[in-house]
C-alpha cells in the first residue's frame, strides 16, 4: 500500500472511530443506561446508508449470474439482514455498543497482523483469498482478549455494583462472570468473520471490489460494517442467554 493511500486510510479510519464512539456516548447517562440523541440518530444513519448502498448495488448489477432471476429475493433477504442489526443495536446500552465494536475492530485487526505475519492455511480461497486460518485464530485471540479487557477497566465495576446492591446470592462469581465475558468475544469473532465473509461472498456474485467510496481508504458502509451485521444479533442473543448485564 503506498504511503499516501496509508495515509488517507488511517486518517478516515481514525476520523470515523471518534465520530462513532462519541456520538453513542454523547449525552449517555451510566447511571440509568439511557442513550442521547445522537446515538439513534448515528445508528440510524448509518442503517439508511447501508440499505441505501445495497439496493444501489443490487439495481446496477442485477444482470450478475443467477441475480436477475432471484432479484426480489437478494432484496428482501438483503433488506431484513442490514435492517435488523441497526434496529437492534439501538436497543443495546450505548457503552455495551462501544464494547462491542472493539471487539469487532481488534478482531478485524488481529486476524490482518496475524495473517499478515505467519498466514500460510487459506481459510476461504474463492469468497476472501487473503483470509487464513492462522489470521482466524488470531483474530478469536484478540476478541478474547479485549473482551476480557473491557471487563477488566469497566464492566466489574458495574457488576461489583450490582453485588452491593442485591447481593453476591444473585450472581455468578468473578471466575464465572469473566468466563462469560471470554465466550463473548469468542461468538462476536465468529459472527464477524462469517459477517464479513457473507459481504465478500455478495460482492463476488455481482463483481465488485468494494461496496461504495464513501469513507475514503476504506471503501462502502457496507464494507465497514459488514462484520456488525451479524454480530450484533448473535452478540444480543448471547447477553440475554448469559445475563451478562445482569
Amino acid at each position: 500500500m503506498k504511503a499516501n493511500s496509508l495515509f488517507i486510510r488511517t486518517l478516515s479510519g481514525l476520523v470515523l472511530v471518534l465520530v462513532m464512539v462519541g456520538m453513542t456516548l454523547a449525552w449517555y447517562d451510566p447511571a440509568t443506561g439511557i442513550p442521547g440523541w445522537t446515538f439513534y440518530l448515528l445508528w440510524s444513519v448509518v442503517g439508511i446508508l447501508s440499505l441505501a448502498e445495497f439496493w444501489r448495488l443490487l439495481a446496477q448489477h442485477r444482470d450478475a449470474v443467477g441475480l436477475q432471476r432471484t432479484f426480489w429475493v437478494w432484496a428482501l433477504l438483503g433488506t431484513l439482514y442490514i435492517a435488523q442489526a441497526f434496529l437492534l443495536i439501538q436497543t443495546i446500552d450505548p457503552m455495551m455498543v462501544v464494547t462491542l465494536m472493539t471487539v469487532v475492530w481488534l478482531s478485524d485487526t488481529g486476524a490482518y497482523l496475524v495473517g499478515s505475519a505467519i498466514g500460510q492455511h487459506k481459510m476461504a480461497p474463492v469468497i476472501s483469498p487473503k483470509k487464513t486460518w492462522e489470521g482466524f485464530a488470531g483474530g478469536l485471540l484478540f476478541a478474547v482478549a479485549t473482551a476480557l479487557v473491557w471487563y477488566a477497566l469497566d464492566w466489574s465495576k458495574q457488576f461489583d455494583g450490582a453485588i452491593l446492591t442485591w447481593g453476591a446470592e444473585a450472581y455468578d462469581s468473578h471466575v464465572v462472570y469473566s468466563l462469560k465475558w471470554a465466550g463473548l468475544g469468542v461468538i462476536i469473532g465468529l459472527a464477524a468473520t462469517a459477517g464479513d465473509l457473507i459481504e465478500s461472498k455478495f460482492k463476488r456474485i455481482i463483481g465488485v471490489k468494494d461496496s461504495g467510496r464513501i469513507i475514503p481508504g476504506h471503501g462502502g458502509m457496507l464494507d465497514r460494517f459488514d462484520a456488525l451485521l451479524l454480530a450484533v444479533p448473535v452478540a444480543w442473543g448471547y447477553v440475554r442467554l448469559t445475563g451478562l448485564l445482569g
